[in-house]
């Protein structure tokens, strides 16, 4: 058995040469930012799918004909929907699981599959005709999304200098592209025809399945996993029996796994605290969640498809932005300056909307909203992580505390479920958003140290004690 385990790291270790000595084509960077950015493209548009299509779904699922959001027979759809969709949260505990499964295999394996994988749950919720189908493609995209494969991707092989202004940049043209859903929504979406919302998904779905694909031929592993396997297998038996007794003793392991990432999390200062701030934080995300609803309630079915095209470049551009920002100020000065810029686009998004400002305030509104908190959330949840995490378990720790981070979403969503019945849905925005925000700022600013800068590869479990 153990001679067995040798030879296939042997061969692993010789596999793993040959690519670390494999020369790139110059313009290797710029192919594969290309590629990663297509990736983005898909991950973000999974992500605002069905949010944007929820009250056409819910009419057609629910048999509401009077396509009212303000009806009673709405309000109940919500009260179906939104309790099934938060069960999808709990596939996040295997996400970690999963995730860190690129510390042992590789990440480029788990870039193709994340991204068929989000193509598919699409495909499933296309082709639903029964609640419990469209729950079913809801749980496979909620367990794919998340990953955000080609964020650890762009990380590791960005310059260090530029990792947040590559990062945001290839983020802001995937947001940008996401409007690409008001367009199809203008194109395929039908009043008159209830089952029209499903054609939104075709292109999308169509996307994601060869873009996955095509990933195996255009991207090659990174430079950063290929050092950090090519060293631990490099071993000997008693080396590795050393480093782990000495992991143990000083509690300073970097090996991969949920476990071992757990441990580090809530053992290492820097990292706590980033889960503490970053949990506080995600309960104000919700509002993502319900926007057509509100745009629906304030609007015509087509000047909410205008709304849908104009948000995500706004989203997109204060994205690109906030990727700049980053890196000139800091992470943390970011974040203050992110969060403050989310709370005033929110309230002038509700007064466009209640005072009919029309969907181009109202889109342009949104969009910078939310550019600023979902930029302030990749901050949290894996820029700070990452720049805080050594390179051996660095994919483990941050698929383990996003899922912690992202459980922050249960109590939005249970404030939500439970105020959205006794008040406008719009204020229950403002009720849950500032003060959840206010304390995760806060947080960042008195705890949590700058990681702006720092060497990925040369980071180790004590650089932040």
């Amino acid at each position: 058995m153990r001679e067995s385990k040798k030879n296939r790291e042997a061969i692993e270790l010789a596999k793993l040469k040959i690519l670390q000595a494999a020369k790139k084509p110059a313009c290797y960077l710029g192919i594969v930012m290309v590629v990663l950015t297509i990736v983005y493209i898909v991950d973000e548009i999974t992500s605002s799918m069905n949010s944007a299509m929820q009250p056409y779904i819910l009419f057609d699922l629910f048999n509401i004909t009077s396509r009212d959001v303000n009806s009673d027979l709405y309000k109940h759809a919500i009260n179906v929907i939104a309790p099934l969709s938060m069960l999808s949260t709990f596939l996040l505990i295997v996400t970690p699981f999963y995730k860190a499964l690129a510390d042992r295999f590789g990440r480029r394996i788990f870039l193709m599959i994340n991204t068929m994988g989000m193509g598919v749950g699409m495909l499933i919720v296309m082709m639903s005709s029964e609640v419990w189908q469209y729950i079913v493609g809801v749980f496979v995209m909620s367990f794919f999304t998340p990953n955000d494969m080609q964020v650890l991707y762009i990380m590791e092989v960005a310059p260090k200098e530029k990792r947040a202004t590559y990062s945001f940049v290839a983020k802001g043209i995937a947001l940008m592209s996401a409007s690409l859903i008001g367009v199809f929504s203008k194109i395929f979406l039908k009043e008159e025809l209830t089952h029209s919302w499903k054609n939104v998904y075709f292109i999308p779905v169509v996307l994601a399945l060869v873009i996955g694909f095509a990933c195996i031929f255009f991207v090659k592993e990174t430079p950063v996993f290929l050092d950090q396997r090519i060293a631990y297998l490099s071993l000997t038996e008693e080396e590795r029996k050393q480093n782990k007794l000495e992991e143990k003793k000083n509690n300073t392991s970097e090996n991969g796994g949920v476990f071992n990432a757990l441990k580090f999390i809530f053992t290492n200062t820097q990292l706590r605290w980033i889960l503490i701030a970053g949990f506080i934080f995600f309960v104000t995300t919700v509002y993502t969640s319900y926007y057509a609803t509100v745009l629906e309630g304030a609007m015509t079915t087509d000047r909410v498809a205008t709304a849908i095209i104009i948000f995500p470049l706004a989203n997109g551009i204060m994205t690109i932005v906030s990727g700049f920002i980053s890196d000139r100020i800091g992470r943390k000065n970011a974040c203050i300056a992110l969060g403050a810029v989310t709370l005033l686009a929110l309230l002038v998004f509700i007064f466009a909307c209640r005072a009919d400002l029309g969907p181009v305030v109202a889109g342009i509104a949104y969009g910078i909203s939310i550019g600023g908190l979902w930029s302030m959330s990749d901050t949290i949840i894996l820029t700070m992580p990452a720049e805080s995490t050594p390179s051996g378990m660095r994919a483990s720790v941050m698929g383990t505390i996003s899922v912690l981070i992202g459980s922050g979403m249960f109590v939005g969503q249970g404030l939500f479920i439970l105020c959205q019945n006794f008040m406008p849905m719009d204020m229950v925005f403002l009720i849950i958003s500032v003060p959840f925000m206010a304390l995760s700022l806060f947080i960042i600013m008195a705890k949590v140290k700058e990681t702006k800068d720092v060497d990925l590869e040369n980071i180790t479990a004590d650089t932040y004690k």
